[in-house]
């Protein structure tokens, strides 16, 4: 198949655009019955899985789609097609995620090529709009979040990932002399990201599947 650009987004830089396509690696598990002179007499394509490989006009760094087909179609629980960014792994599987706190979050990780204080600052907000969803207490974001931990909505760990957040976004925002790595900067997206999954996607999928696991249970 002729391929050549795709629009998609870059988990690098968070540009959404056309991403130019450079190659294919090829996948397939096939069933084939032979003749007793090793021609072929019957072909099954099973499972076939394109691998493509498209580079960022804006980063240039690459981003891998997983194209799967699955052609036994009578089979239960899987699909006919899927197609899938396998790397960079998307940052936030936005299942579940209310849509301004996901909007927020990809328009904070747009900003970190353009200045790392303002990615920073807009981390933070992200930090207090969830606060704010899961009904947070107290007067400062620290006593919202630790009002969330309290209540066991967030385990102490992400506690420590939200003073993490916290101090360097009020550095950003107070214009203190201090110089920001994109390090640090990818640190802060990475805890961000894990906050939003723990709160919002992972329950909902976790819900989802074990109530498939059940139906299959009551059909049985």
């Amino acid at each position: 198949m002729q391929k050549d650009r795709i629009v998609a987004t870059c988990y690098h830089c968070g540009n959404t655009g056309v991403l130019d396509y450079k190659s294919t690696v090829t996948w397939k598990d096939e069933d084939t019955v032979h003749d007793s002179y090793g021609n072929v007499i019957s072909y099954t394509l099973i499972e076939h899985i394109d691998w493509d490989f498209y580079e960022c006009p804006v980063c240039h760094n690459p981003t891998l789609i997983r194209n799967y087909t699955f052609d036994v179609a009578s089979q239960d629980d899987y699909v006919e097609t899927e197609s899938t960014t396998a790397f960079p792994f998307p940052l936030i599987n936005k299942d579940g995620v209310p849509p301004a706190i996901a909007d927020a979050f990809d328009a904070a990780v747009k900003t970190k090529g353009i200045d790392l204080a303002i990615c920073l600052l807009s981390l933070r907000r992200v930090l207090e709009m969830i606060a704010k969803d899961k009904n947070a207490t107290g007067k400062t974001l620290e006593d919202k979040i630790e009002s969330l931990v309290e209540r066991k909505e967030l385990p102490e760990m992400l506690n420590d990932a939200c003073w993490i957040i916290r101090q360097l976004g009020n550095s950003a925002a107070h214009a203190d002399d201090v110089k920001f790595h994109q390090y640090d900067v990818e640190r802060v997206i990475e805890y961000v990201a894990v906050i939003i999954q723990y709160l919002y996607s992972l329950p909902k999928r976790l819900k989802e599947t074990k109530e498939k696991i059940m139906e299959k249970k009551r059909i049985k």
